[in-house]
């Protein structure tokens, strides 16, 4: 059994720095066996980011999906990882209001981060909570996560203008925090030809720790990735530029 000093140790060892800005996709299931569980494992990483910001995504588009449903950012459960879910219930925590592709975050400047999402069209907005990242020198985590987990890159083909990748039409959904209400119209991710687009950016793995944009590493029983989110947006600009559609199919990127 792990307990919060064997977490820590790990964290440490991945590179993670207490001012870092850090996103981590999870799964609390492949960190293994730990004393106190997941609100260990997360009191963990907020000890080791103690001044810098801890984001986790509090994704809700598996059930958001429809004209006029409704997303409560204070009670909508996220449907991204029961990691999330803790983190989201953490009064440490705040969460942003996008109805489909909330993120919670804790620490350095949070506050003014989530409201980037408050007035956005799209799933991740290149200059929402998660296209803002490749500025902040943020670093993303895959804790024992697929590498197709990474949201990042969807907007990433939003600020490259990548073709469908979005529903025809805007959805109109309502976001509610206590008293305050807000009105989104968002597209929704979607591409007829391939409906899981994102297991493609699995084979953007083996490039980026070819240029040390990624590292590897354990977390616990986790075999963890460490992603430079400026190296990750470089990258994948560079191969989209050459082949637009180059993550739209299983084609082979492994020589770029």
């Amino acid at each position: 059994m792990y307990t919060k000093e064997n977490l820590i140790n790990d964290i440490e060892k991945m590179g993670i720095k207490s001012t870092d800005t850090l996103l981590i996709h999870s799964s609390l299931k492949s960190v293994g066996e730990v004393e106190g569980k997941g609100e260990t494992v997360l009191d963990s990483f907020m000890e080791v980011v103690n001044n810098g910001l801890l984001i986790f995504p509090t994704h809700t588009w598996g059930y958001i999906r429809n004209d006029g449903d409704i997303f409560d950012k204070n009670n909508s459960d996220s449907n991204v990882g029961a990691l999330t879910n803790i983190a989201r219930k953490n009064p440490n925590f705040i969460r942003s209001n996008h109805p489909t592709h909330s993120v919670c975050a804790y620490g350095k400047n949070a506050k003014e981060y989530i409201e980037l999402d408050n007035n956005v069209s799209t799933p991740t907005d290149p200059k929402g909570c998660f296209g803002i990242l490749k500025d902040m020198n943020a670093k993303i985590l895959f804790l024992g996560a697929k590498l197709s987990k990474n949201t990042f890159v969807h907007s990433i083909e939003e600020f490259m203008n990548v073709p469908n990748r979005f529903t025809p039409n805007k959805f109109h959904f309502t976001s509610k925090d206590n008293e305050i209400v807000r009105e989104y119209n968002v597209y929704r991710h979607y591409n007829k030809e391939c409906p899981h687009i994102s297991d493609n950016y699995e084979k953007l793995l083996p490039l980026m720790l070819k240029y040390g944009i990624a590292t590897k590493g354990t977390i616990g029983d986790s075999e963890s990735y460490l992603i430079d989110a400026k190296g990750c947006f470089d990258l994948v600009v560079r191969i989209l530029t050459n082949d637009i559609d180059a993550l739209s199919t299983n084609k082979d990127i492994s020589n770029y």
